[in-house]
């Protein structure tokens, strides 16, 4: 029994110590944003390819269309390669096109081999300097295209992406948990682009030079992530830039921000793997010394490591309660004092923390069977939500 407490108080200190201190980390470096050296350049004003990818959008690609129609922003061709979509998705692109007298290369693929493959094809179009990949659902801000670019004037980034808010952030408890999920992710990314670069990118926004973009992983689940990864790799930063924004819908129930997530989790897992020659490699700078082996150690040990810690720990908490209550408060007073530096309320941080483990044990689980899941599918939850005028109404006034 004690050989068990033992076991178990080693890995929550492990998890507490690492949590906390890398997140305070990451606080510390956030708040020095202005070392990213981003200025807003106005000579700066390349010729932009904009890839849309589409399966299934006839809720929510005319929105979209219209978003990147009045994007303050002239340099910009845009290009939606179409997997074999089954319902009206490519008979709203050409009736919008034709109604607006818009310049929309339009790629139509017989058969559905996923979003990687499309973009892949998406790749032999372009002609811009830089290449902007984003999703039929997202809604920027009219200056986001514009805000993200700047970065580009410093020689040293190739790739960038931009911050999400959502539209239905208070509706329920999940979208409430994916708000908090948020404010955490938004601090981690930023200070990890302060301190050299960040791994996971948005693929509502992400923006990469495009003579550094090769090709995407014809199984990639985490498609933006890869070429972030594969750009600082050849020497150039990536970087998160929060004046970039875009909108979107979170899904309002559990289950649909399970399915949503588990495709993402396997797909950033399947990155840190097949990258884990990055791991403690000088080579990289910060990124390959602190930053990946960060994000490895969160995305594939944490997960398994939590769920050794929890189960012991509801056993112990019962039988010799008085010595895990004493740890478990003061874990709990450090993280309180922690959040509070962010506003970040500790009941919805733990939900999310342990919702979003379960999810990443998931998509491990997921991985390591062989389960891929590179053919991507929107949530029928959300596209209810775009149906709604409720909320495509609030989509598009934001953006305005």
């Amino acid at each position: 029994m004690f050989v068990i407490l033992e076991i178990t108080i080693i890995i929550g200190l492990v998890l507490f110590i690492f949590y906390s201190g890398y997140f305070l980390f990451m606080i510390v470096k956030s708040r020095h944003r202005g070392s990213l050296n981003n200025p807003d350049r106005r000579d700066y004003v390349p010729f932009v390819s904009v890839i849309v990818p589409t399966y299934n959008e006839e809720d929510t690609i005319v929105h979209r269309l219209r978003n990147l129609m009045e994007q303050e922003y002239v340099g910009m061709e845009i290009i939606v390669v179409d997997s074999a979509s089954e319902d009206k998705t490519v008979d709203l692109i050409r009736k919008f096109v034709k109604d607006n007298n818009m310049n929309v290369k339009l790629i139509s693929e017989k058969e559905r081999k996923g979003k990687a493959s499309a973009l892949n094809e998406a790749f032999k179009h372009c002609c811009g300097e830089i290449v902007v990949m984003t999703d039929a659902d997202a809604i920027w801000e009219k200056n986001a295209l514009r805000k993200a670019l700047s970065n580009f004037s410093d020689q040293n980034v190739g790739a960038v992406t931009g911050r999400q808010i959502l539209i239905n952030s208070d509706q329920s408890l999940a979208t409430k948990v994916e708000k908090t999920y948020r404010s955490v992710f938004e601090v981690l990314r930023l200070g990890e682009s302060v301190l050299d670069s960040t791994p996971i990118f948005h693929g509502e926004i992400s923006c990469f030079k495009r003579k550094l973009v090769d090709h995407v992983s014809k199984d990639s689940m985490a498609d933006d992530s890869e070429l972030a990864v594969k750009i600082r790799k050849k020497g150039f930063k990536s970087v998160y830039d929060p004046d970039a924004v875009f909108y979107e819908l979170a899904p309002p129930s559990f289950k649909s921000r399970f399915i949503q997530k588990v495709r993402r989790g396997q797909g950033l897992i399947q990155l840190f793997w097949r990258e884990r020659g990055i791991l403690f490699n000088s080579k990289y700078g910060k990124f390959g010394t602190i930053v990946f082996p960060a994000e490895f150690f969160m995305h594939i040990i944490s997960p398994t490591l939590v769920f050794a810690f929890l189960i012991p720990f509801l056993y112990g908490l019962f039988s010799m309660g008085v010595y895990i209550l004493i740890g478990l408060l003061g874990s709990v007073a450090i993280s309180f004092v922690i959040l509070t530096l962010t506003r970040i309320g500790i009941t919805n941080f733990i939900l999310s923390f342990f919702n979003s483990q379960f999810i990443l044990l998931a998509s491990l689980m997921y991985h390591v069977t062989g389960k891929s899941q590179h053919r991507w599918r929107k949530v029928d939850e959300i596209r209810e939500l775009w149906r709604s005028e409720k909320f495509r109404f609030r989509s598009e006034k934001e953006s305005n």
